[in-house]
């Protein structure tokens, strides 16, 4: 019998349902859009504070999962299982009702003075020790400590958001290390809630679900989760994990030393570690794979697709997304001359080195009388900026590992771009990996389905997740040389500049 493994995918910018087959092949998918809540602290300007309508967005997932399922024919008995993936740091408080009494995107920075009251009373160096991450201020610890300030409703439990939907479709309370890492309320080292953390602040330690093992089955599809997907109530619920963590394993990535860049709404850089590794300057993210027993040290290139798609938005005139790509692809094959350097998005991660007001631009030789950039060298040198800060990015990595990079495996929507990836491979001079699945989030949860109910991590991977190889030019790596020492020089100058 055919078999099949339906994912959730709760992104930033909306949600998904992808339904895959055993050979790692797309057999349907729908995705929708969603926006959040923003308000602007009056007191703090520069703090946002998002917040979603927690029963809206599910009945867009079940929406998709229902479309989904349509478009791929595949039976209710051919559904081996159902996961969830998600954004980090985005997290639902839920009331001793079952009720949804906050929830909030990654980008929800309400907890901005409770972070400051984190940092004195734990001090940076510890947290990031314990955590793993430093700067608080969007974290889950920090909502939490603010809602409990401002509300009167209590919480009876505090999911991020991959946990909440496995909540939605089983009535199962559980979490997993991935995802909890990003709560900045989790012992990294030790795969626990950190009592230390707790205890600082008074926090229950029942509110906290039990940590389970991604991939682990925890439950099975409730009457009204059936009623609202079009699964079959009793169809097995399996952990899932962070999305970043997820992409990883479906691009391959799961033994120690592979790195993997995620070419989406921004581009995170994860190497795989058999320990946990910290940076000593405390500005690389140390984190739990969804593969048992593997860490992950992360860089992070910043905004990258967004950005794109915004210059696209410029050059095209307004034209519709898939003709603005198609241009982009176009033009950046013609503008490989490219008397420009642009710094808009990408960038070298840094959190002990906020710049909120960093002007970004695009720069070239002046006056211009006779060197005059075309929106094709724009667009090169759009790339041209995101694969300098991916080997920014990944020479961090390396520095505090210790070991060089072998090679480079990218997936993720911008990793469709040939024009990109072909200029990553030289700029880095690095063999890249380009998974011929963009979808990589979703196949992870699908690929630990399948581990757990057929052949393990290695041989689903195996069967699941297929690349094709681009090898760097030689002449055109040695040829980026002056421009990427430049490029950083650059954007070291304008991290000391406010507009």
């Amino acid at each position: 019998m055919p078999q099949a493994y339906v994912t959730l995918d709760a992104g930033t910018g909306g949600g998904k349902c992808v339904i895959f087959d055993n050979d790692g092949k797309v057999l349907g998918t729908h995705r929708e859009s969603w926006s959040y809540d923003v308000r602007v602290d009056p007191e703090v300007p520069f703090v946002k504070e998002f917040s979603f309508d927690a029963p809206r967005f599910w009945e867009i997932l079940a929406r998709c999962t229902r479309k989904a399922l349509a478009q791929s024919g595949v039976q209710p008995g051919e559904i081996v299982g159902v996961a969830a993936t998600s954004q980090r740091e985005g997290c639902v408080f839920v009331d001793a009702r079952g009720e949804e009494v906050y929830a909030g995107p990654n980008l929800d920075a309400r907890g901005f003075r409770e972070g400051l009251d984190v940092l004195g009373a734990i001090g940076s160096e510890r947290l990031y020790r314990i955590t793993g991450h430093s700067a608080p201020f969007i974290f889950p610890l920090s909502r939490y400590l603010w809602f409990r300030k401002h509300s009167n409703l209590s919480v009876a439990h505090l999911l991020m958001i991959n946990d909440w939907i496995t909540w939605r479709l089983s009535g199962i309370v559980a979490a997993e290390p991935s995802n909890a890492t990003e709560s900045m309320l989790f012992d990294l080292e030790r795969r626990c809630w950190s009592q230390e953390i707790l205890s600082a602040f008074d926090i229950p330690h029942d509110m906290l679900p039990p940590i389970r093992r991604c991939g682990e089955r925890v439950g099975q599809i409730t009457a009204q989760a059936a009623a609202a997907t079009g699964l079959s109530q009793g169809t097995p619920v399996f952990i899932g994990g962070a999305d970043t963590q997820c992409s990883l394993l479906g691009a391959g990535a799961i033994n120690v030393g592979a790195t993997a860049a995620t070419l989406g709404t921004t581009t995170p850089l994860q190497t795989v570690l058999d320990h946990a590794v910290f940076d000593p300057q405390s500005t690389l993210w140390a984190g739990c794979h969804v593969v048992p027993d593997r860490w992950v040290l992360e860089s992070n290139v910043g905004d990258t697709g967004d950005a794109y798609l915004w210059l696209l938005d410029i050059v095209s005139g307004g034209a519709s997304r898939e003709k603005a790509l198609a241009l982009g692809e176009r033009l950046a094959a013609e503008g490989t001359e490219t008397p420009a350097m642009m710094f808009v998005g990408p960038t070298i991660f840094n959190l002990n080195k906020m710049a909120l007001n960093r002007p970004g631009g695009i720069l070239f030789p002046f006056p211009s009388l006779h060197v005059r950039p075309s929106r094709a060298n724009f667009v090169r040198a759009f790339m041209e900026n995101v694969a300098f800060a991916i080997r920014a990015n990944l020479e961090q990595i390396r520095t505090t590992v210790g070991a060089p990079l072998q090679e480079l495996t990218l997936s993720g929507g911008m990793s469709r771009s040939g024009a990109l990836t072909h200029a990553i491979a030289d700029v880095t001079g690095t063999d890249v990996r380009v998974t011929r699945q963009a979808e990589s989030a979703a196949l992870g949860c699908a690929i630990l389905i399948r581990a757990a109910e057929d052949c393990g991590i290695e041989a689903a991977v195996k069967a699941m997740v297929q690349h094709d190889r681009i090898a760097p030019n030689p002449e055109a790596h040695a040829g980026y040389a002056p421009s990427y020492a430049k490029w950083r020089e650059l954007d070291e100058k304008l991290h000391d500049m406010e507009i």
